[in-house]
């Protein structure tokens, strides 16, 4: 069976420091022209976090318990999550469609098996792919991934490694 696998690597480091709005989104292109795909089954994933060489006295680092991932060309209105309010008692709830991914503690998340997640798509997929990291900070806001490192204990995400199996259904 032919696998799909899209790969983001983080191009800000400390030195640029840039805005992670724009460093958590980023366009990846398949080697591929296009790949007509019926159904995409999500069989693993591969998170890698960067921590901060030093901490600031009785800091610890910060990994987020779960990424959401969105990709621009997968009906992700197939993917519905029921999110908690933003605080106790709140009617202001955070609404997303993104994949949600459980990261580990350690620096090095790496989760196969992850069938039978599977996407209807249905249609040729473009050679250029646009993926958003995000995750949910303190306040309970989904924001994007934060893509530098602090001593304060802010981690930043270094790779992402998604696993796709696609039934191959000709040049429909």
């Amino acid at each position: 069976m032919p696998i799909l696998c899209l790969h983001y690597k983080n191009f800000n480091t400390n030195a640029i420091n840039g805005p992670d709005s724009e460093y958590a989104s980023q366009r990846l292109k398949m080697s591929a022209g296009s790949l007509p795909i019926q159904k995409l089954v999500l069989c693993g994933y591969t998170v890698n976090i960067r921590k901060h060489d030093t901490l600031a006295a009785g800091k610890e680092h910060q990994i987020p318990d779960h990424i959401v991932v969105e990709i621009d060309q997968i009906a992700t209105s197939q993917v519905n999550i029921a999110s908690p309010p933003k605080s106790h008692l709140s009617e202001d709830y955070t609404h997303t469609h993104g994949i949600p991914l459980p990261v580990s503690d350690s620096l090095n998340t790496i989760n196969f098996g992850c069938a039978p997640l599977e996407f209807d798509v249905n249609k040729k997929l473009n050679r250029v792919i646009k993926i958003n990291i995000k995750y949910y900070n303190n306040d309970n806001d989904l924001v994007p991934m934060t893509t530098t490192t602090t001593d304060q204990g802010q981690v930043a995400i270094e790779h992402l490694l998604l696993y796709f199996q696609y039934d191959f259904s000709g040049n429909f």
